[in-house]
């Protein structure tokens, strides 16, 4: 197979200090984005949920997101009214779709909840909506492990 490559640009080493308080309320250690990088259409990040921590209700406008179970599990709620749910743990992947609105809840309150996240948005936390009217809707449902 022959083929040639022409680079157009730099490849990038980041190294977060720290995590960060993302908008929709997870904590987060900002890897690949448009901040950080180059990237125009790409967004890796690791996302943590603390013991007992939830994040806020919200979607990303326009946008897919995947992540990937690193350590502890979620209780994920999705839907216009948070209506459907799922348990998401270690080694288990996940796909949102774009204007998919959504929380997660840590289901541990001695355990950190961490996750490889990707997004087709280089500049993620620009386009993160908010719904406050549904942050609370579903406290009760929530499958705790300890």
């Amino acid at each position: 197979m022959d083929f040639k490559v022409a680079w157009d640009g730099a490849v990038t080493l980041v190294r977060p200090e720290q995590e960060e308080l993302a908008k929709q309320h997870v904590n987060a250690l900002f890897g690949v984005n448009g901040i950080t990088t180059p990237s125009k259409h790409l967004c890796l990040i690791v996302t943590s949920l603390r013991p007992g921590e939830k994040s806020a209700a919200h979607y990303h406008i326009d946008h897919e997101s995947a992540l990937y179970g690193i350590s502890g599990s979620v209780h994920f709620f999705w839907g216009n009214d948070l209506e459907h749910e799922v348990i998401v743990g270690e080694g288990d992947f996940l796909y949102i779709p774009p204007f998919c609105p959504h929380v997660s809840y840590n289901r541990s309150r001695t355990v950190t909840a961490s996750f490889a996240t990707a997004r087709t948005d280089a500049l993620e936390q620009e386009r993160v909506f908010l719904l406050p009217e549904l942050d609370d809707r579903v406290a009760d449902r929530v499958s705790y492990v300890d």
